[in-house]
C-alpha cells in the first residue's frame, strides 16, 4: 500500500470517531487539572483510561512515571509499584518506567525482580546508563563485585560524567580490598561532584585502609562539613580516633551519632571498642549488649562481645561458656544446612592436607608462636596450606609463606566462596588460629568445609562452635577435672601449648636495675584492656607494700594524655604519688624490649593473663608474677610458669600475689640469678622445643584423622 493511501486511511479512521478524540482531549484536560491541585487518585483514573485507548500516549506515560517517582520518594513503595505496573501492563516497552519500577522493587528488597526490570530496560534501550548503574547496585548487594564493576564501567562509557557510577565502583573495589584503585574512583566522583558526601566518606575509608590516616581524617571531616548529620562519617572518624588513642575525640564523634540516632548499632559497638581500648571493660560490655539488643543478628558485634568478656572479672567460666553457646546457636548452627558429606580419601596413614586459617600471618603474636610449627612440619607426612585473611604483607608474612606448600590469600573471598575453596582443596584437617579475635573466619568453619576441624593458639577459650571438633590446649589451661564441661570442642592437651621463638634482633639481657637505682621497678607492658580496675588496685597494694618501689607501664593507650592523667588520679586515690609511676608509649619491635632494662619484676594482668608479653618479659630475664583464677584466660601464666618450673611465681589469691612480689623484691640475689639464667631455662623447656612440640601436634592430627576414618563421632562431654 502506498504512503498516500495509508495517510488517507488514517484520516478516514480518525474522521469516523470525532467524539472519541474529543473525549480523550477532555479527559486529558481534566486529568491535568486534577494533577495540578494534587488530586492524584482522580488524575490517575483518567490517565489510566487514556492509556487503555492510547498505550503510547506520552503525557499519560509521563504522568505515571512522575507519579511512581513521587510516591517512591515519599516511601510509598507499594503504591508506586502498583501504579507503575498498571501503566506497564498497557505499555511494557517503556524503558524509563521499567527502570523506575526496578528502583521501587529494589527499595522493597525484591532484588531479583528489580534486576529483571533493569535488564528489561537495557534490552529496550541499549545505551541506558542509569539502568546499567542500577544493575551494578544490585550486583554489589549480592557481593558479585566484578560483575557490578562491569556494569559501572558500561554506564560510564555511555555517560562519562556519572559521578554515582564512579562512587559505587569505588565501593565495589573497597569491598575487595582494592583500596588504591578505589581511591582513584572516589576522587573522580568528587571531581565531578565536589559536594558528594558519600564519595568523601568512601575516600576516607579507602585511605584509612592504606594507612594514610591524616588524609582519611580529612575525607571524613569534609563529609561531615557537607552533611553534619551524616552518621557514617562521624562513626568512621570515631573509629580512626580510637585507633590513634585520641579517646576524647573518638567519644565525641560517637556521641554525635547517638544524638542523631540513639539506636545506631555501629556507634554503640564502637563506643564499646573505645572503652575496651581504655581498659574500661564493664562500660564497653554495656555498649556491646546495647548494640545486640538493637540488632541481635549482628554476628560481628556478638563476636567482639565474646572476646571482651574474657577481660572481665565479672564473668566466670560458666557464664563465658554460656555466651559462646548462644553465639553458636544464633550464628553458626543456621549454616549447618550447607554442610555436605566429605569425600576425602579415608586412608588412615596417607599424607594429610592441613589447612591453617588466620589473619595474623604477619608481625603479630600468633605468628611468633606458629612460625616454628610451620617451619618444622614433616612435609612427607603433611601438606601445609595457609589461608591468609589479611591484605597486610610484611617480612614475617614472606617468611611464613616459605614454610607452606600452598598459600591462599582469602581476605577477598566471601564465607561461602572460602568454604567452597577449602572443600575443593580437599583439606583433611582445618585449623582455626583466631577464635573470636579480629579477622576470624569462624562462619566458614560453621559450614564444615573439612572433615576434621580444630581450634588452636589465637584465643584463650572455647569457640562455642559445635562444628569445630577439637581444641589444642594443655593440662594447666584446661584442667582435666573441670574444663570439659565448658568446651564445645574435645580437648587435646599437649605439654607446653605455645611454641615460642623470640623476635629477631632481641636486645641482650641487662644487669638488674635495682642494684644501681636502689629501688625496685615493677612493670606491665600488656594491652590496656587487660588493666582493669581490680588489677590496678592490686598493683597499687604491691607498691604500697614494697616501700619506694615504682611501676612502669608501657602500652598504646598511654599515648592519650587524658588516659595517663586518669591513671595518675586513680593511683593517687590508692596512695601512690605520680613520681612513682612511669608511662611509656608503645614502640615497634625490637626497640620496645630495651625498656625491660629498667625493670626488675613483671606484674601479670588478671583475669586475662599476658601471653606474648609474658614470654618477652621472661626472655629479657624478668620474672613475672601471675594470678591464676577460674577462667582459661587466667591460666595462661600458670601454664607458662609451671612449664618453666617457676611455680613460686604463681599466686592463687590476691594476698599471695602481693606476698610473692614482696618476697622477690627483698631478694635481689635471687632476682639476679633468675635474670642471668632465664634464657637458658626457656631454651631447655618444652616452650622452645620446636621439633618435639611439632611432632606431638602432628601425632594428634594423625589420631584425629584416624578417628574420622573409622567413622567415629567426636563429641565434647558438654554437647548433647
Amino acid at each position: 500500500m502506498s504512503k498516500k493511501k495509508k495517510t488517507a486511511q488514517k484520516k478516514q479512521q480518525g474522521s469516523k470517531n470525532p467524539k472519541q478524540v474529543f473525549k480523550i482531549s477532555q479527559a486529558l484536560q481534566q486529568a491535568q487539572q486534577y494533577q495540578k491541585v494534587g488530586e492524584w487518585q482522580q488524575a490517575e483514573a483518567l490517565y489510566y483510561q487514556i492509556l487503555q485507548k492510547h498505550p503510547h500516549h506520552n503525557k499519560a506515560l509521563d504522568f505515571y512515571k512522575g507519579l511512581g517517582s513521587a510516591l517512591n520518594s515519599r516511601g510509598r513503595l507499594a503504591e508506586a509499584i502498583t501504579y507503575l505496573q498498571r501503566a506497564l501492563s498497557l505499555n511494557p516497552n517503556h524503558a524509563e518506567m521499567q527502570n523506575d519500577l526496578g528502583i521501587a522493587l529494589g527499595q522493597q528488597g525484591k532484588f531479583k525482580e528489580a534486576k529483571e526490570c533493569f535488564q528489561t530496560a537495557i534490552a529496550l534501550k541499549k545505551n541506558f546508563a542509569q539502568a546499567y548503574y542500577n544493575v551494578g547496585i544490585i550486583l554489589n548487594g549480592e557481593k558479585q563485585f566484578a560483575e557490578a564493576i562491569t556494569c559501572y564501567k558500561k554506564a560510564l562509557s555511555i555517560n562519562p560524567n556519572h559521578a554515582d557510577a564512579y562512587n559505587n565502583w569505588g565501593n565495589a573495589l573497597s569491598a575487595q580490598n582494592e583500596f588504591s584503585e578505589a581511591v582513584v574512583c572516589y576522587e573522580k566522583a568528587i571531581a565531578l561532584n565536589p559536594n558528594y558526601v558519600q564519595a568523601h566518606n568512601g575516600l576516607g575509608v579507602a585511605l584509612k585502609m592504606l594507612g594514610k590516616m591524616t588524609e582519611a581524617i580529612a575525607g571524613f571531616q569534609q563529609a561531615v562539613a557537607l552533611k553534619p548529620d551524616y552518621i557514617d562519617a562521624h562513626n568512621n572518624l570515631g573509629v580512626i580516633f580510637t585507633e590513634q588513642n585520641e579517646f576524647e575525640k573518638a567519644e565525641a564523634c560517637f556521641q554525635t551519632v547517638l544524638t542523631f540516632k540513639p539506636n545506631d548499632v555501629t556507634a554503640h559497638s564502637s563506643i564499646g571498642d573505645l572503652f575496651k581500648s581504655k581498659g574500661m571493660i564493664d562500660e564497653g560490655i554495656t555498649h556491646y549488649k546495647r548494640a545486640l539488643e538493637i540488632e541481635p543478628t549482628n554476628w560481628k558485634v556478638h563476636d567482639t562481645f565474646l572476646f571482651t568478656i574474657n577481660y572481665s572479672p565479672n564473668y566466670d567460666q560458666a557464664a563465658i561458656f554460656s555466651e559462646h553457646q548462644r553465639f553458636n546457636e544464633q550464628h553458626a548452627l543456621p549454616l549447618a544446612a550447607s554442610i555436605s558429606p566429605h569425600l576425602n580419601d579415608r586412608k588412615p596413614q596417607r599424607r594429610l592436607k592441613i589447612g591453617y586459617v588466620s589473619a595474623d600471618f604477619r608481625q603479630h603474636s600468633v605468628a611468633f608462636f606458629i612460625r616454628e610449627i610451620l617451619a618444622h612440619h614433616n612435609h612427607e607426612q603433611f601438606e601445609i596450606v595457609c589461608y591468609y585473611n589479611n591484605s597486610h604483607f610484611d617480612k614475617m608474612t614472606r617468611q611464613l609463606q616459605e614454610y607452606a606448600d600452598d598459600w591462599v590469600d582469602c581476605v577477598k573471598l566471601s564465607d561461602d566462596k572460602l568454604a567452597d575453596k577449602i572443600r575443593a582443596d580437599q583439606i583433611d584437617i582445618l585449623v582455626d588460629l583466631a577464635g573470636h579475635t579480629s579477622g576470624n573466619r569462624l562462619l566458614v568453619f560453621a559450614m564444615k568445609p573439612a572433615p576434621v576441624q580444630v581450634s588452636y593458639l589465637g584465643y584463650p577459650n572455647t569457640t562455642g562452635l559445635t562444628a569445630i571438633d577439637y581444641r589444642i590446649t594443655d593440662a594447666y589451661r584446661d584442667p582435666q577435672e573441670t574444663s570439659e564441661s565448658f568446651s564445645s570442642e574435645s580437648l587435646i592437651r599437649i605439654p607446653g601449648y605455645y611454641c615460642y621463638r623470640p623476635i629477631d634482633d632481641t636486645p641482650p639481657v641487662s644487669e638488674l636495675p635495682c642494684l644501681e637505682q636502689d629501688t625496685i621497678t615493677f612493670s606491665s607492658f600488656n594491652h590496656a584492656p587487660k588493666m582493669n580496675h581490680n588489677i590496678l588496685a592490686l598493683w597499687a597494694e604491691v607498691l604500697n607494700t614494697v616501700s619506694g618501689s615504682k611501676l612502669l607501664l608501657k602500652t598504646k593507650a598511654l599515648s592519650d594524655e587524658p588516659t595517663r592523667e586518669a591513671l595518675k588520679k586513680q593511683f593517687a586515690q590508692w596512695g601512690i604519688a605520680p613520681d612513682r609511676l612511669f608511662f611509656e608509649m608503645f614502640e615497634p619491635a625490637p626497640a620496645y624490649l630495651k625498656s625491660y632494662w629498667k625493670v626488675d619484676i613483671g606484674l601479670d594482668t588478671y583475669p586475662y593473663n599476658g601471653s606474648t608479653t609474658t614470654y618477652e618479659a621472661l626472655w629479657m630475664g624478668i620474672p613475672v608474677v601471675t594470678l591464676a583464677g577460674d577462667t582459661e584466660a587466667s591460666w595462661a601464666g600458670l601454664s607458662t610458669l609451671s612449664t618453666l618450673g617457676l611455680t613460686e611465681l604463681i599466686a592463687y589469691t590476691p594476698e599471695q600475689y602481693v606476698d610473692i612480689c614482696v618476697k622477690l623484691a627483698s631478694d635481689t640475689d635471687y632476682l639476679q640469678q633468675l635474670r642471668a639464667s632465664m634464657r637458658e631455662r626457656m631454651l631447655a623447656s618444652p616452650l622452645m622445643d620446636y621439633v618435639n612440640f611439632t611432632a606431638c601436634l602432628e601425632a594428634e592430627y594423625r589420631k584425629m584423622w584416624e578417628t574420622w576414618c573409622r567413622g567415629e563421632l567426636v563429641c565434647s562431654p558438654c554437647v548433647k
